[in-house]
């Protein structure tokens, strides 16, 4: 009976996890000769069960007895011969292209694991002159030093069989490194490079990649694909020169852009990836063919502002750290740090630099060796940096799990890549921070994207857009409220006589005015009043409770507050210096009706709107006439293409910013405001908004109010626009309000009180799968970016800074928060 032997630290690993992966191909490696040449194949046969003979791996059996932990004990074959298959397509009308499809297919086929070699080789025949010898291996026997090991050792033994000669079948024993396995597993070495990793891995690093494209799969185990790249040789020497000047190597400026673009495109500062490490700590191994290789779950973190250069003296310190704890099995790393099966292992990443010496000669013939992918990759991203020959270009295989990535991902993965080593060698002393990780492609694609300067009437205010429709629709009805109503002559005169009044009260310049009413015609009218005086008002809700009210009018030093007469006893105590003025008193009415002859500076305030104060005192948030002047000139160009349509309903809170859309537009287009009561329930005006018989045709809603339309009797509508803002919109709500009238039109408007209203939008259309924010508007421009203020490439997640011309003035009386937020 055949001695047995316990698995060795890397080939357990490997048996617990293709355990997990039962009848899938997870561990075939291997690929394929092109032999460039008329073979012999009973020679070449011949030369296969003499290589078998010399290399006992290629005789490992795994048998049906387990060892202490349930894992099969394996054993070496006293002696194994085997045929290899002859496969001629030499009559096919393409014979390498259907080669190429039969050997991929063949490599793809499990082995079985017991009792079975596990190794298969195949001879195929495309033209006299064009041979492949396909070989697989399960990784449980061997590793990639090894099949390019036994690949020069076939090539020697073929050679020296065609030239009469006797082949040398002597060579190490896999059984060697067996023992010396155990020995290290029950070593004091073993538990101190345990402890070693524990500190190395006090908490485990977050995920670096989010499987975005699971849901596209059913298969429980999801396939991978590969993109490969090519490093152009005279490029790859430059590299490989910029090492040796910083004392590193090659492998150490590849390992090094790659934390630069993972840690800035996940906004991160550390990086975890696997290193397979050779593992053949002498001379006798490295001449032994077997499985060897290990995977060191190395831990990268410099601060952002090193540069390059020293981002290389950091990786070569911690590899060199790393190297002296390197065989401890990364199985038993995972275990001790906690990992489950919900994250098997502490990288997403693996980085694998082969430089393995595959030149091969079969009597003169040669021989050049491709791998093949088995397709069933389950780490994120594994890349493969194969450096087989001296004088070729270098071939980078990109494999990726496609529940993470998909071919285009990988394509732009690669393309930012490249650029970033180029970027380093032209200067590798730049910050981390600042080295770039778009391509100028990209970069020229946001600046197209953001190109949207427009033309508007940038020396006029809210108030010139108002008067000049007054002029020209002075009997149109201009706001209606209940039973009442007023045309644009008569509230822009009792608006004008509220300015007079104001400004007899001989305020400072542009100054900030509390207005605290209820929804009414008197709300209009105050609020143009204000503006009308050159001054800029503050939006108080009267149902806030009695302290934010307190605290807005002591913050805004507001020296008027505009209210109605019964709101009087629920506003709390005034400060010292603010005046009451009551809307709904005549005490004006003997003011002028003519406009103010007063200048009006377009930099001058126009509202200062409060914040939630959710996340701490709420500030005020300060727009110019020419934010809101830009923002209503924009929206009316955008929203309307002629005279039609533009009729709003108003009925929310005027301390929310969503009101100036539904307040403004309608006013300088010569329509409609229609303005429904305080006490009025949300469904009463949602109903009357939405009905056949309204003469509302446009709305300014959130997504909450979209919701409440299902509870309601609705079939069908006359409003035609629908303008949704105020928090994130869904497609199903989209979607019912399409449901109300085919004809109507939805957008998306995005944007913080910071950025006058909306400074995004985006058309909805019902057969769309997800609503997006969409494209800035008019003289806006957007810019994702990372923690460091630098772009972030298209996919990658960043913080949204905007700017542009509806960017406000900053917080009041904030100038701390406005340096921090507004740079």
């Amino acid at each position: 009976m055949a001695q047995l032997y316990p698995l060795t630290s890397p080939q357990r690993e490997i048996w617990f996890d293709q355990m997990l992966h039962e009848e899938i191909p997870l561990y075939n490696i291997g690929g394929y000769v092109k032999i460039s040449g008329a073979i012999n194949p009973v020679l070449f046969e011949q030369a296969v069960n003499l290589l078998i003979q010399k290399h006992d791996t290629l005789r490992t059996i795994l048998t049906e007895v387990m060892d202490e932990d349930g894992i099969p004990m394996q054993s070496y074959a006293e002696q194994l011969t085997v045929t290899v298959p002859l496969h001629d397509f030499s009559n096919e009308a393409q014979p390498h292209e259907a080669a190429i499809v039969w050997m991929q297919q063949r490599f793809e086929e499990p082995f079985i694991l017991k009792g079975q070699p596990l190794f298969r080789y195949d001879l195929i025949k495309t033209s006299e002159k064009c041979w492949y010898w396909l070989l697989q291996y399960h990784h449980l026997i061997i590793d990639g030093y090894g099949v390019a090991l036994l690949n020069r050792s076939l090539a020697e033994i073929y050679t020296q069989l065609a030239q009469g000669k006797t082949p040398n079948l002597d060579s190490p024993s896999y059984t060697d490194f067996i023992d010396n396995d155990r020995t290290y597993v029950e070593s004091p070495a073993f538990e101190k490079q345990r402890q070693y990793w524990l500190e190395k891995y006090p908490t485990v690093p977050e995920p670096l990649f989010n499987p975005r494209y699971r849901s596209n799969y059913t298969d429980k185990l999801i396939g991978s694909g590969c993109e490969v790249l090519y490093l152009p040789r005279d490029f790859y020497n430059q590299l490989n020169t910029l090492a040796k000047q910083h004392n590193v190597t090659l492998f150490h400026v590849l390992l090094g852009a790659l934390y630069v673009y993972f840690t800035r495109t996940n906004q991160r500062e550390d990086f975890a990836i696997g290193l397979p490490v050779l593992n053949r700590a002498n001379a006798q191994f490295k001449q032994t063919a077997g499985l060897f290789v290990g995977v060191s779950p190395t831990l990268f973190r410099v601060e952002r502002d090193c540069s390059f250069v020293e981002l290389l003296q950091h990786i070569n310190k911690t590899l060199k750290a790393n190297y002296r704890h390197q065989r401890f099995p990364v199985s038993e790393i995972n275990r001790a740090v906690g990992l489950g099966t919900r994250r098997l292992q502490l990288f997403d990443v693996n980085l694998s630099y082969e430089n393995h010496d595959n030149t091969m000669n079969f009597n003169d013939i040669n021989g050049q060796s491709v791998p093949i992918l088995h397709h069933h990759e389950q780490t994120p991203l594994m890349i493969f940096i194969r450096e087989f020959y001296a004088e070729q270009d270098v071939e980078c295989d990109f494999v990726f799990n496609l529940a993470y990535f998909n071919s285009e991902d990988i394509k732009v993965l690669q393309t930012r890549f490249v650029n970033l080593l180029e970027t380093i060698l032209q200067d590798s002393s730049v910050p981390l921070h600042a080295l770039p990780v778009m391509t100028e492609a990209e970069k020229n694609l946001l600046m197209t994207w953001n190109d949207t300067a427009t033309d508007y009437p940038s020396d006029q205010t809210i108030v010139d857009l108002f008067e000049a429709q007054v002029e020209k629709t002075p009997n149109n009805i201009a706001v209606v409220f209940e039973n009442q109503q007023l045309t644009y002559q008569q509230l822009n005169e009792q608006a004008n006589q509220l300015a007079h009044y104001l400004l007899a009260l001989k305020l400072p310049d542009n100054p900030l005015i509390a207005i605290a009413v209820e929804r009414s015609l008197e709300m209009v009218i105050g609020l143009l009043g204000i503006l009308k005086a050159g001054g800029a008002y503050i939006p108080i809700d009267p149902s806030y409770p009695a302290a934010r009210i307190q605290y807005m009018l002591e913050d805004s030093n507001a020296p008027i507050l505009l209210t109605q007469t019964y709101l009087e006893n629920q506003l709390p105590p005034l400060a010292e210096g603010c005046q009451v003025v009551y809307v709904d008193k005549a005490e004006f009415a003997h003011q002028s009706t003519v406009n103010p002859q007063i200048a009006r500076n377009p930099q001058d305030l126009a509202y200062v709107i409060y914040t939630s104060g959710s996340t701490g005192k709420p500030k005020g948030c300060q727009l110019t006439q020419a934010n809101l002047n830009h923002y209503i000139h924009w929206a009316n160009s955008y929203y309307f293409t002629d005279s039609e349509g533009g009729y709003f309903g108003l009925y929310s809170s005027l301390s929310f910013d969503l009101t100036v859309t539904s307040l403004f537009l309608p006013l300088i287009r010569g329509k409609t405001l229609y303005v429904f009561p305080q006490e009025a329930e949300i469904d009463d005006i949602l109903l009357e908004i939405f009905s056949e018989n309204t003469a509302i045709d446009s709305i300014k809603l959130t997504p909450a109010h979209i919701s409440l339309l299902k509870q309601l009797d609705i079939s069908i509508t006359n409003v035609h626009l629908a303008i949704v803002g105020g928090e994130a919109l869904l497609m199903e709500q989209a979607r019912l309000l399409q449901s109300l009238n085919p004809q109507l039109k939805i957008y998306n408007e995005y944007g913080p009180t910071e950025t006058t209203v909306g400074c995004v939008v985006k058309h909805v259309k019902p057969d769309e799968e997800r609503v997006l924010i969409g494209k800035p508007i008019a003289n806006t421009q957007l810019y994702i970016l990372d923690a460091n203020l630098q772009p972030v490439p298209i996919g990658v997640t960043g913080e949204l800074h905007i700017s542009g011309i509806g960017l406000a003035r900053g917080y009041l009386n904030r100038p701390d928060l406005t340096a921090e937020k507004f740079i």
